[in-house]
């Protein structure tokens, strides 16, 4: 609890019997003054949170990155602590105050009713009621100015919209300041927290201006301006704690007296800093709060005094070591003595002379840069295993537009006239600082924006080589060569201006149509391709027929020949034979017929069954012979005409 301070010499002393407690009339005019501070705060905050998320309104979309907003809310949660608590005081003294309401009677004796009338309603009020509140929002103003900030990692506020973020923050704190003005004009007879409820309502009108010009300075790209606000944080969070401290503290002691009870408002580093803005002085609020008095303090005078000359000997210091140089082992280093580039510093440790006659401008050693020639440099794709699906600065599709691709001219020809088409290239280029001396000045002195002059450079190069070239030849060209004589045409352009750049490589992404024709080209592509598959089916067929046909000639031939073969040697074979039976009839006559026709008749028995019939047999009983052909039975050789 802290001590009553001087602020509260204006209320009567207590007498005997007295209760400390007020008018009718000033209690309720203490208790309209708060509640319109407190629900004033209360729609602002909710107005501010509203804004903030809402994404249609400009600023407020533009204000979600930025640190001003946390920082205000953090003060706004203060005074609406004090606003809240001291409105409960307030309502506790006006019913207090007030003339005791008759018993009711029947059912209504078991509804709870106002302490009209009692007076020891009023240390009620400053013990639990001030603990819970201040529990829940001296918290979460300490929240608010801590964690909220985390929202200045995400992309910084475009400078237009930072500069009227910060002129916005600097014309709400005049409303804010009206309150305060309202509260300094208040007299303690009315309400004895108006003192330490100014200071409150003090706090958030500086921090709000204090917010808005430090979001100007960041928009203006001031230095130092996120180590300003984290200042301004622990000031918050300090009288939030102090706050919750008092707040709670209370509820571990017995209830002040009617003429004592005070909100849980006084907060001494808040007091301090009020009265130290109206006196421009904490001298004079540090010893009446803390007892304090630097202007007797011989350490303090002795610092004053030797403060200059030892400033003064820090600031030809730190301008001395502006001389000392260290470079890393992945950088060089160009010594510049009044403007002039005299040495190349490797890396180590080096003494020049100090700034500004002596200079450096850092170059790389060795380090590989990657760029396309479109501008738009994406960040390399993420490492993905081989079963996840690709990113999507993988897919090379061509029927999709590409941000990193340029669109080049090539040679055509069209009804016998020459023309041009179009093509789509995404082309990469790899480039590092030249390793020599001589490549480091030139890229020191000479170049101000690399990666625009190399754009330029391979542009012309690029252009030029697929102006000379048709469509189908830069489709069908290889791709590795096409890169190395582009590398090469690049390097000679970027030698003959003399940058001291040098090409590691030139990577050919991708070459295709553009996206709106890539579509056209593959129909085209298609039909070529099933005009040559037909042309290869009929070819095939017509191989096929001729190897049918051929061989089916060949058959014939072979069978006519073996057929003339085997009829001129069955006719040799019967020449042969006439010949054997002509010379053995002329030489045995007769009985060569004979025997000839005996050899017949033994073939010819040889072949049919016979009958041997008995010379005795009368004739008149002879058997009569069927000359007919008998049907044999199946398996069995057929029957020939028997002979009797």
């Amino acid at each position: 609890m802290s001590p009553i301070t001087a602020s509260d010499s204006a209320l009567p002393p207590a007498r005997a019997g007295d209760t400390g407690m007020q008018t009718q009339m000033p209690a309720d005019q203490a208790v309209r003054l708060t509640r319109r501070l407190t629900l004033a705060g209360t729609a602002g905050l909710v107005a501010i949170l509203l804004a903030w998320r809402s994404p249609n309104i400009p600023l407020a979309a533009a204000a979600q990155p930025a640190g001003l907003i946390p920082l205000a809310l953090a003060s706004l949660l203060l005074a609406l602590t004090g606003f809240g608590g001291t409105w409960i005081m307030a309502r506790a003294r006006l019913l207090a105050a007030s003339a005791p309401l008759p018993r009711a009677t029947g059912w209504l004796r078991r509804l709870p009713a106002a302490p009209r009338g009692d007076p020891g309603a009023i240390g009620r009020a400053a013990r639990w009621p001030q603990a819970i509140l201040a529990g829940a929002l001296a918290p979460a103003a300490a929240a608010s100015a801590w964690l909220l900030p985390a929202a200045a990692s995400l992309p910084p506020v475009p400078q237009g919209s930072g500069l009227a973020l910060g002129c916005a923050a600097i014309v709400l704190a005049f409303p804010l300041l009206i309150a305060e003005r309202v509260l300094a004009a208040t007299p303690p007879a009315v309400l004895p927290e108006a003192p330490a409820l100014r200071a409150l309502a003090l706090l958030p009108v500086l921090t709000w201006a204090a917010a808005g010009l430090l979001q100007i300075a960041a928009a203006l790209r001031v230095p130092y301006t996120a180590a300003a606000g984290a200042a301004l944080a622990v000031v918050l969070t300090a009288v939030a704690a102090e706050l919750l401290l008092r707040a709670l503290g209370r509820c571990f002691l017995p209830p002040p007296p009617p003429a004592a009870a005070r909100a849980a408002v006084e907060s001494t580093l808040a007091r301090i800093i009020a009265e130290g803005v109206r006196t421009r002085s904490l001298a004079a609020p540090v010893r009446q709060h803390l007892g304090i008095d630097f202007s007797r303090s011989w350490a303090l005078a002795y610092v004053r005094d030797a403060t200059p000359p030892v400033v003064l000997l820090l600031l030809l210091l730190c301008w001395g070591l502006s001389g000392a140089v260290l470079v890393n082992l992945n950088q060089r280093a160009v010594h510049l003595r009044f403007g002039k580039p005299v040495a190349v510093l490797q890396p180590g440790l080096h003494l020049i002379l100090p700034w500004p006659m002596g200079q450096v401008r850092r170059v790389e050693f060795g380090t590989i840069h990657e760029m396309t020639l479109s501008g738009s440099d994406t960040a390399p794709p993420a490492s993905v295993s081989a079963e996840a699906l690709p990113p999507a600065e993988a897919d090379r599709l061509w029927e999709q537009a590409h941000p990193a691709e340029l669109v080049f001219l090539i040679a055509s020809a069209s009804a016998g006239r020459q023309s041009f088409q179009v093509v789509s290239a995404d082309i990469r280029l790899r480039y590092r600082t030249g390793l020599s001396d001589r490549d480091a000045l030139l890229a020191a002195a000479g170049v101000v924006d690399p990666p625009a002059l190399l754009r330029a450079a391979a542009g012309r190069v690029i252009a030029r080589f697929f102006a000379a070239r048709t469509l189908d030849a830069v489709l069908g060209e290889n791709r590795e060569a096409m890169a190395g004589h582009l590398r090469e045409a690049v390097q000679q352009d970027l030698d003959r201006i003399g940058c001291g750049f040098e090409l590691a490589a030139v990577v050919v992404e991708a070459i295709h149509p553009p996206a709106g024709a890539a579509e056209a080209y593959h129909n085209v592509q298609a039909a070529e391709i099933l005009a040559n598959t037909s042309i290869s089916a009929e070819r095939g067929h017509a191989l096929a027929s001729a190897a049918t046909a051929h061989q089916n000639a060949t058959d014939m031939q072979a069978k006519a020949t073996a057929a003339a073969a085997e009829t001129t040697g069955g006719a040799a074979a019967d020449l042969t034979r006439f010949r054997a039976d002509e010379a053995a009839s002329v030489t045995g006559g007769q009985a060569f017929l004979l025997e000839r026709r005996l050899a017949s008749v033994a073939d010819g028995l040889a072949k049919v069954p016979l009958t041997i019939i008995d010379h005795r047999i009368p004739p008149n009983e002879a058997p009569m012979l069927d000359l007919r052909p008998q049907p044999s039975a199946p398996g069995a050789p057929s029957a020939a005409p028997g002979l009797e």
